[in-house]
């Protein structure tokens, strides 16, 4: 090894990693000197005259010199990480100082926008900080603490956006029997009032349920809309005037389900759910992201109870039939076509097409399933103001009145047109806006 090799080694070895300086030293000590190479083998003594050396191979000699180069490139990498993860750390520090430095100026929704974008940054910058720097631990635990303050800013601008329901919910009768979620389709701007709250019964809008987890049963090859189906007399029960699903008849898959939307079909429901069954239809509903969703029992007409009713929950929330409708007209999947077509087709007018058929041409109603017994009335509804298109659920707990679903489905839609979109920063996609 030459001597200003062998001074670097001297230099750095010191200042390396335990495990690096055991390998250089390990390739160091299997390097041979150029005199003992030339001495014969078993030989312990020095001769007279010195041998006349052997060239060394090229290997040998250029070997400690590639060690040292890649442990130096190696360190110098490891101190650029060091300083980089220091000094994102205190960038990410300092960006959290901003996002709490805005709210001297205020409350608005631009604001907390911009607070909300600034914790996220930080907990961006400190995601990046390695493992193996002294400043990981510290990182961890700022990314928890603005992860948290970032959920609940959010929070608090969800509500400060959906503040306008309130008195909508409220005008005509009680406001906490109401359940109201709005959504913009091609974007994720969503309003909500009490949207998370089950209402006390789905009525036939568990129909809407049924129709995702069935076109998931398709879309799976599970199931085809092709298949004929044998409607069970098991499953009678009352219908609309005009339903045209029979007992004892047989009927393609595809039939059944669109006659349970656009009929709001008991008895197709009531065969549908024996089809697929239970644990199929919940665990495709849960597949499906729709956690809060569950199909428990069967449809009853005016009188008569299936022979096999279900002891299970009938259960869902605003927020999550407008994810549903979300996700039916944004055409996510080939088969939504097949349960969109259906809604277009709804025969029930009575709730929200008749609460938006006037406000034409400012307004356009493009689709429903409605749902009503004894102890609620709804719909989710879908409906166009401008070139944007939006989806809107609204229940009310005890209640008939078709008058007061239909002022809040209107209310609503008018807020809409009068304010602009929920989100003014961008326009939906193409497949939406044309639709």
């Amino acid at each position: 090894m030459s001597g200003s090799l062998a001074g670097l080694a001297a230099l750095v070895l010191p200042q390396l990693p335990a495990s690096w300086s055991k390998t250089l030293r390990a390739q160091v000590a299997a390097q041979p000197t150029l005199i003992s190479s030339a001495l014969p083998p078993g030989s312990d003594a020095v001769p007279n005259v010195v041998a006349e050396p052997r060239p060394a191979p090229i290997d040998s000699v250029v070997r400690p010199y590639l060690a040292m180069s890649q442990l130096s490139y190696s360190l110098t990498e490891h101190v650029l990480a060091k300083h980089q993860a220091a000094v994102r750390y205190k960038q990410a520090v300092a960006i959290a100082q901003q996002a709490l430095n805005l709210r001297q100026q205020g409350n608005s929704v631009e604001l907390k926008r911009q607070e909300i974008a600034l914790w996220q940054d930080a907990v961006s910058a400190l995601g990046t900080i390695p493992s193996d720097t002294p400043e990981y631990v510290q990182a961890q635990a700022k990314i928890k603490e603005y992860s948290t303050i970032a959920t609940v800013v959010n929070r608090y601008l969800e509500r400060q956006q959906s503040a306008f329901l309130k008195p909508i919910a409220a005008a005509g009768g009680n406001g906490s029997a109401v359940r109201i979620g709005l959504c913009q389709l091609g974007t994720t701007e969503c309003r909500s009032f009490q949207g998370n709250v089950p209402p006390v019964s789905l009525a036939s809008l568990v129909k809407l349920p049924l129709a995702v987890a069935l076109m998931h049963q398709v879309t799976n090859a599970k199931a085809s809309l092709d298949e004929l189906i044998y409607i069970d007399p098991a499953n009678f029960t009352e219908n609309a005037q005009g339903a045209k699903i029979f007992v004892e008849k047989t009927y393609t898959l595809r039939e059944v389900m669109v006659r349970m939307i656009t009929e709001s079909n008991n008895i197709a429901t009531n065969q549908l759910i024996d089809y697929m069954g239970y644990d199929a239809i919940n665990a495709a509903l849960k597949a499906e992201g729709f956690t809060g969703t569950s199909v428990g029992h069967k449809l009853v007409g005016s009188k008569t109870f299936p022979k096999t009713m279900g002891a299970g929950l009938n259960r869902s929330t605003a927020d999550e039939l407008t994810q549903m409708m979300m996700r039916i007209y944004s055409f996510t999947k080939d088969s939504d076509e097949e349960i969109l077509n259906a809604l277009v087709g709804q025969y029930d007018l009575d709730f929200g097409y008749r609460a938006l058929v006037k406000e034409k041409p400012n307004i356009f109603w493009i689709g429903e399933k409605t749902g009503q017994n004894s102890r609620v009335i709804g719909s989710t509804v879908a409906f166009k103001v401008g070139d944007e298109r939006y989806v809107m659920t609204v229940t009310i707990d005890k209640s008939k009145s078709q008058g007061r679903l239909r002022q809040i489905i209107r209310d609503v839609a008018r807020h809409v047109l009068d304010h602009g979109p929920l989100d003014q920063s961008s326009t939906a996609p193409k497949i939406a806006r044309n639709f």
